[in-house]
């Protein structure tokens, strides 16, 4: 693996964990937790699978929390911050789908996109751009004024 793949692999199985451990609750002993399962991936397939596996487990968490409001994500970016692991604002960032539609679209259109932005939008720590920050910025506003 490449050394930006493999840091990618240990930032998202450290983030994977905590949310399956945190928000889903699944003891990390059991069998079934998502780290045990990578661990059995990386032995049987490599970890090129294995990340791809990852990404997956990222996606879901970014599908499950998109109804989730502002300061739900707020908690969980928090919590996720003071251990040491990727917020899921960025995580939303990096791999979800609807963001990447929101902006391209260039308007929000929904509570539920407003919320992923402005998550986005207000945690300081994500890796965004000044240019990105400003376009959601100007999403945000506009859906504000629209609200």
């Amino acid at each position: 693996m490449t050394p930006g793949r493999e840091s990618e692999y240990n930032e998202l199985l450290g983030y994977v964990e905590l949310f399956a451990t945190t928000v889903w609750q699944i003891d990390p002993a059991s069998a079934v937790h998502p780290a045990n399962v990578i661990k059995g991936i990386v032995q049987q397939f490599g970890k090129s699978k294995a990340l791809a596996g990852l990404r997956q487990a990222a996606n879901d968490t970014v599908e499950e929390t998109r109804n989730w409001n502002s300061e739900a994500r707020t908690v969980v970016d928090e919590a996720f911050r003071a251990a040491g692991v990727v917020t899921l604002s960025e995580i939303t960032r990096r791999y979800s789908a609807s963001y990447k539609r929101i902006v391209k679209r260039g308007f929000i259109k929904n509570e539920t996109e407003y919320h992923v932005v402005n998550t986005i939008l207000v945690d300081h720590a994500s890796a965004i751009s000044d240019d990105e920050r400003a376009c959601l910025q100007t999403l945000t506003e506009a859906f504000e004024q629209k609200a």
